[in-house]
């Protein structure tokens, strides 16, 4: 199970958003796993994810976008035998190569792929990997009248956690209105809060870019 499942937008868009999560089994496979997960953040860091996040390292808290050299450097410098590795990807040819990559190392620790189910079947398929198992999201029931406003959905179910709120994605429209900010600073300020760093701030600018014209300066919907 993930919680990187619930990512709501088009397939078009969704095409553009893929979850990798490295989890080592505490007390079982974490025994010396030290340096698979340091060859593990080679292989990652070499294709280029856009946002990433290892627990627990470093301290809580400290930001990790935009993506550079340096933050990639020091986070491996952490790493220690039960770390996990939670990041993202904007390109399906990447994640393919990243699976490929992963695949050869055969390590033996837990790997999860979100996507677009299509998509994912597709590379596994053509790289020849039986999956362990596949779990779907089925989508969301009930009072639905009750949720925020879908074209916010499509930004805050990036973060599987609830923790960027539709407020958030608001204001960011009205500072992007008034000139106070722009798309790209926008997109990482919405990206902070999400700790696991699954949050795709690029897909999240382009989401941004496309509903942006639909609000007026105060965040309203234009009727």
């Amino acid at each position: 199970m993930s919680h990187t499942l619930h990512r709501e937008g088009s397939i078009k868009s969704l095409e553009k958003d893929y979850c990798l999560l490295i989890t080592p089994y505490k007390g079982c496979n974490n025994i010396q796993a030290e340096k698979k997960i340091k060859k593990f953040v080679d292989i990652i860091f070499d294709i280029g994810p856009v946002n990433f996040r290892f627990f627990r390292v470093p301290k809580e808290g400290e930001f990790n976008l935009p993506v550079s050299k340096q933050k990639i450097l020091n986070y491996k410098d952490q790493v220690y035998d039960n770390t996990k590795i939670r990041c993202v990807f904007d390109d399906k040819k990447k994640i393919k190569e990243l699976i490929k990559q992963i695949n050869k190392t055969n390590f033996g620790l837990s790997v999860i792929i979100s996507g677009p189910r299509k998509e994912i079947e597709t590379i596994l398929k053509e790289i020849n990997i039986q999956p362990h198992s596949i779990n779907i999201a089925m989508g969301t029931y009930g009072s639905l009248e009750k949720l925020p406003d879908p074209n916010f959905r499509e930004i805050t179910t990036m973060c599987g956690h609830g923790l960027i709120s539709p407020g958030l994605v608001k204001y960011m429209l009205i500072k992007i209105k008034a000139g106070k900010i722009s798309y790209e600073e926008a997109s990482i300020e919405l990206a902070k809060p999400c700790i696991c760093g699954v949050f795709n701030q690029k897909r999240a600018e382009e989401i941004l870019r496309k509903i942006a014209p639909l609000y007026d300066k105060k965040g309203n919907k234009i009727n």
